[in-house]
């Protein structure tokens, strides 16, 4: 079924049963970044408990009724099980929101569509044509009326970002952190040049470390290192207050010579082997920045020859993202080799998962690559270096 602007349905004629469904978001839009969220509200149409806003920062409600996932071809989506939502809860609102310049007018075309157990059955289409110099945009319903789930397509365009939408819906954005003042004491002179040391400081920047004479590489190092943060403060766009403490986890993807493609991380207990394949192991899962010698991936480079790649990556798993004031880095050391620092600069706050380094086996010698790339969540790196796995919820 194509649903048009404004267009109304029961959810149990769209989907079978009317209770478990899937709905895919998609939208092309060559240089914006929109953030897609699902806003759970009462009869008041009103955000009452902000852990019913679902989005890359949150992404499950307490219940479980909703939670994301992405369909196959489309740029996010939400699991949705209307039998799990407590009776507070009458409405979905799902919204778009621009993080950065543009408006919405420059939407080459989008969708939202819901899938069943047999794939799509209904989709509501729609293109920047449609807006003006909107920069958020109320896609699609779903509501409770006389006890009966319904559907409505809305198409609406919404004057400011995320944080006008949640102040919309009756929710409460948290206060941006207060500039320095302008008269800030100067910096301190930087520390004197270590030698011994090579810092890789653009994105791209590579070095390679080639094997000793008569030997492999040894252990390969691969340390975390970030500020611990302590205080309690807003999360998210609320009011609510928390620990601010970060928990940022180092892991890596790796591929094998022989094809053999996974994780090693702290989410979902996989911490690898050093002995074995895939000759990677995380020795520790620091949650709060305190451990001294933070975290740390080992490589066996006895059998380097063995791993045809591996992607260092960080991830916060709690926490607001703020990698600026997280002032992470990760040091490489290997035996009889110059220390590698690569930092994680060019922040980009509003996502909480960085790419930082590629190693890559380059004739035996080990070949390492500055990324320093941020995204959403671990799909989409996967997706940006072709690592080809297939995903799903973790935790530690």
């Amino acid at each position: 079924m194509n649903l048009t602007r404004g267009q109304r349905a029961k959810i149990a004629d769209l989907v079978p049963g009317g209770q478990s469904l899937i709905l895919g978001v998609a939208a092309e839009a060559p240089g914006l970044v929109i953030d897609f969220a699902c806003f759970g509200l009462d009869a008041q149409g009103k955000l009452s408990d902000e852990r019913y806003m679902t989005f890359f920062n949150q992404p499950t409600t307490p219940c479980g009724g909703v939670r994301l996932e992405t369909p196959p071809g489309d740029t996010t989506g939400f699991a949705i099980d209307l039998g799990k939502l407590p009776a507070t809860i009458e409405r979905l609102t799902i919204t778009a929101a621009l993080d950065g310049a543009g408006t919405m007018s420059q939407i080459s075309r989008g969708h939202i569509r819901f899938m069943g157990a047999s794939g799509e059955v209904a989709r509501f289409a729609f293109t920047g044509a449609d807006f003006a110099s909107e920069r958020a945009l109320m896609l699609l319903e779903i509501y409770r009326k006389d006890g009966i789930w319904r559907t409505c397509a809305l198409g609406q365009g919404f004057n400011g970002g995320l944080d006008a939408l949640v102040k919309h819906f009756g929710g409460t954005v948290a206060e941006a952190a207060p500039e320095p003042p302008k008269s800030a004491p100067p910096k301190p002179p930087a520390p004197p040049v270590n030698l011994s040391k090579i810092t890789l400081e653009k994105r791209g920047n590579s070095v390679s470390l080639d094997k000793k004479s008569g030997g492999g590489h040894g252990e390969i190092l691969i340390n975390l290192n970030w500020t611990m943060r302590a205080g309690a403060v807003k999360k998210g766009f609320f009011g609510g207050t928390q620990s601010n403490a970060i928990d940022l986890d180092l892991g890596c993807l790796f591929e094998l010579r022989d094809g053999t493609k996974s994780v090693v991380q702290a989410l979902g207990n996989t911490f690898g082997n050093f002995f074995g394949p895939p000759y990677i192991m995380l020795d520790a899962d620091d949650r709060t920045g305190t451990r001294s010698e933070g975290e740390n991936l080992r490589i066996n480079g006895k059998h380097w020859d063995e791993i045809k790649r591996v992607l260092v990556f960080a991830f916060i798993y709690e926490g607001t993202p703020n990698w600026a004031e997280a002032n992470a880095l990760i040091n490489l050391k290997t035996p009889d080799q110059p220390e590698i620092e690569v930092r994680l600069d060019s922040q980009n706050n509003s996502l909480p998962m960085c790419a930082i380094a590629l190693l890559e086996n380059d004739g035996g010698s080990v070949r390492i690559t500055k990324l320093v790339d941020y995204y959403r969540a671990h799909p989409d790196v996967d997706r940006a270096y072709h690592w080809g796995l297939e995903w799903v919820r973790g935790r530690k």
